[in-house]
């Protein structure tokens, strides 16, 4: 059974993000587009005919990550956000990413210049992720 991420879950991300590294956040819940987070906790359980839209965790952490990087849920906070909704995805899920902080760091920045498709991030994560 896999355990996915409630929208009040990702918002505490970003909140607690900030307030960790700095940034600026806008109350009550920081959103710069609120219906993209929306669309994201839907796609992410999406099925199509009866079957999983994105059937593998690898796929399901890459969707967070693009999706909130990419989609500007908030007014700040996002490569951050996203990389850590990710993170809380897999771990609830009993995966682990096997990388060092420098490249998880190069390649956030990567997707959020544009530079990595949804399916490039999702082949990076099948890429670097291991069962507990």
């Amino acid at each position: 059974m896999i355990e996915y991420l409630q929208k009040t879950d990702v918002i505490l991300i970003n909140q607690l993000t900030i307030e960790d590294v700095g940034g600026n956040f806008v109350p009550p819940h920081n959103f710069l587009h609120e219906e993209n987070l929306d669309y994201l906790l839907e796609a992410v359980q999406a099925e199509m005919f009866g079957a999983p839209l994105y059937p593998e965790i690898y796929q399901k952490a890459g969707l967070y990550m693009f999706n909130i990087i990419s989609n500007h849920i908030f007014q700040d906070g996002n490569k951050r956000t996203g990389l850590e909704a990710a993170l809380l995805f897999l771990q609830l899920n009993g995966y682990d990413l096997v990388i060092d902080d420098e490249t998880l760091i190069n390649f956030t920045l990567s997707v959020a210049s544009g530079e990595q498709t949804l399916e490039e991030v999702q082949a990076w994560f099948e890429k670097h992720i291991q069962q507990k």
